[in-house]
């Protein structure tokens, strides 16, 4: 068993959220009267079946990166209030990390995506909103480009990718901004990087690849974006005396 308000000064400190310009509002979103934590559940968003199957596990805390609050006011109304009933009523606080659990080199999104299919030398990449949310490196040896349709396939709530074959077929250099992350294609050209991933992709990015000659692979919103709750889990696990349990929801997307 662990204290609330220790788990979540824990994260505040290791995801770094005050240096974070973000529309998140990240970090306890909602703080129920409960404050023993004996079991935590982790997933991506904090939809209603999520809260709903967290809460029916018993969960004390939920912990997801797509959290309830985003910059702006809005009543406790319809189904966002009925999300904030339920966790209140439920005695199951929220916590939610957007950018921070993108950036972060340990547990981060973009670094254990890389990990996944085994880039090395990961360093940060692409700044956005002052900060870097991505991460990018070489591979041990230049690898076909069929190895990371491949590894697609093993991801949790993997999808049928869409790739953009418009560079060399076989890669060295790797730049990956997980979830909606096009906009960080023009940086990965720019630096000559030989395969862009991300999550999903928009209209645009398909010329914008095939013009620099860059290879994309766009492997789900959700599926590049299990990584970070995933690692989390395992670092409180390891760190709390808690019990933790990953919220697998996939929306094909």
């Amino acid at each position: 068993m662990a204290q609330l308000n220790s788990i979540v000064a824990y994260l505040d400190n290791l995801l770094r959220n005050s240096e974070f310009q973000d529309d998140s509002l990240n970090g306890l979103q909602v703080e129920s009267p409960r404050s023993d934590i004996r079991k935590v559940a982790l997933a991506v968003d904090a939809g209603l079946s999520v809260i709903e199957d967290a809460i029916a596990q018993d969960a004390n805390l939920l912990i997801v990166h797509h959290g309830l609050l985003w910059g702006k006011e809005q009543p406790i109304s319809g189904i966002f209030g009925r999300k904030i009933e339920l966790l209140l009523r439920s005695r199951c606080s929220l916590y939610a990390s957007h950018l921070p659990l993108d950036a972060h080199p340990e547990v981060g999104n973009g670094f254990e995506l890389g990990r996944f299919f085994g880039v090395q030398e990961l360093r940060p990449f692409f700044e956005y909103k002052g900060s870097p949310v991505g991460a990018c490196g070489r591979m041990a040896r230049p690898t076909d480009l069929d190895h990371f349709l491949t590894k697609s396939s093993e991801m949790i709530g993997a999808i049928n990718p869409l790739v953009l074959p418009f560079g060399h077929n076989t890669i060295e250099t790797v730049g990956i901004v997980t979830g909606s992350g096009g906009m960080a294609l023009d940086a990965c050209a720019a630096q000559r990087f030989d395969l862009f991933i991300s999550g999903e992709s928009k209209q645009e990015v398909y010329h914008k690849a095939k013009e620099q000659k860059i290879n994309a692979l766009f492997a789900g919103h959700y599926a590049t974006e299990t990584f970070g709750v995933a690692a989390l889990g395992r670092r409180l696990a390891q760190d709390f005396d808690v019990e933790t349990v990953f919220i697998d929801e996939p929306t094909g997307i």
